[in-house]
């Protein structure tokens, strides 16, 4: 009984350290985010021109929508392929909505109402299945979405796409700021309820959701939820890039939308809330740099994302977390944190 007593003392002592040390670490992390917002921010007093406001505002809608698609495919644990539809559809509804007449700020309200509901009827259309087959059944549910935008001509414009809608702000500058803010309000949002207990309850379906429901959580109702609100994210993302490009067309919708959010965030590192603005910003950079290659430059860019896969299967974020709490550790734990770079079918039998 006293080793019984003594072990629980350490075990409390340890835990006391733990959260001790735990203060001054979020607030290095909160300081240092800061630091990097302001940094941005202050891009075009140092860096103006229009094409280098236009590149960076372009990378923060990217981060919009991959951390919209984080929310499912990093902390949940589902396999949400329906990218390319929830953003069209976030697109669509801000511009046919500003279009007849509605104010910008009604119309990006309407956009996310729309992607919660529409994200709300795919979840539970297909909350049956699991892994990969859930993604498949997703990206038939977006490639639905966009053969409705292109047939419904009278609504949609057709393939002929639609512009002439307000713009987001007058300026470059003032676009680049209110889109910078809203990532910033997002990213805070986000930091709450993953540090909170609803991410908490998220995470443990992510690693294992038979005994997340064995311990009473109610498994589908927060995917769900989870689900929705990643769909309100990216929906979002989609408005606000309708607004910033002036014209939208069925192609937003297609495969190459997909594609290029998922590999922002598993090139950033999933199940990070830092990790798939970085992915976005530096892969809508890097292909701009690469232009001056000509035909090298998709080759280049390929092997690139290549080594990097390779070379860090967590992204990057998430491999840096693995080496810090390693060598904390004493090389311990590594592999327990390790992430998948989209969240693998076999995921949930892990214990």
């Amino acid at each position: 009984m006293d080793h019984t007593v003594g072990k629980s003392a350490k075990d409390a002592r340890s835990l006391g350290r733990a959260m001790a040390g735990a203060s001054p670490v979020r607030r290095y992390k909160l300081l240092l985010c800061l630091a990097a917002f302001l940094a941005f921010a202050a891009v075009p007093f140092f860096a103006p021109g229009s094409f280098v406001l236009y590149l960076l505002s372009l990378s923060v809608i990217f981060a919009i929508i991959a951390t919209g698609l984080n929310i499912t495919n990093g902390y949940i644990g589902l396999v949400n392929l329906a990218v390319g539809g929830q953003v069209a559809f976030g697109a669509y509804s801000c511009a046919l909505a500003l279009l007849n007449g509605m104010p910008l700020l009604a119309a990006l309200l309407l956009a996310v109402i729309f992607g919660i509901v529409v994200a709300a009827l795919i979840f539970l259309a297909f909350a049956r299945l699991q892994g990969f087959f859930f993604g498949l059944a997703t990206l038939a549910a977006s490639e639905v979405i966009r053969l409705l935008i292109r047939n419904a001509d009278r609504i949609t414009n057709g393939t002929r796409g639609l512009r002439g809608y307000e713009t987001l702000a007058p300026t470059p500058e003032g676009t680049y700021w209110v889109l910078l803010g809203i990532l910033a309000v997002l990213c805070c949002g986000l930091w709450i309820i993953v540090e909170g207990p609803l991410g908490l309850q998220w995470r443990a379906i992510r690693d294992n959701r038979i005994k997340a429901a064995a311990l009473g959580i109610p498994v589908l109702r927060l995917q769900c939820l989870g689900y929705a609100l990643s769909g309100a994210v990216m929906s979002l993302g989609g408005a606000l890039l309708a607004l910033h490009l002036q014209y939208i067309d069925p192609s937003i919708a297609s495969l190459n939308t997909l594609v290029q959010i998922i590999v922002m965030v598993a090139f950033g590192g999933p199940g990070t809330i830092i990790g798939p603005l970085i992915g976005a910003i530096v892969l809508t950079v890097i292909p701009e740099l690469l232009r001056a290659a000509n035909e090298l430059r998709l080759i280049i860019y390929g092997a690139t994302l290549m080594i990097m896969v390779l070379a860090l299967p967590g992204g990057l974020i998430g491999t840096l977390q693995r080496l810090f709490r390693s060598r904390g550790n004493g090389g311990e734990g590594a592999a327990q944190d390790a992430k998948p770079l989209v969240v693998s079918p076999g995921r949930k039998d892990r214990a």
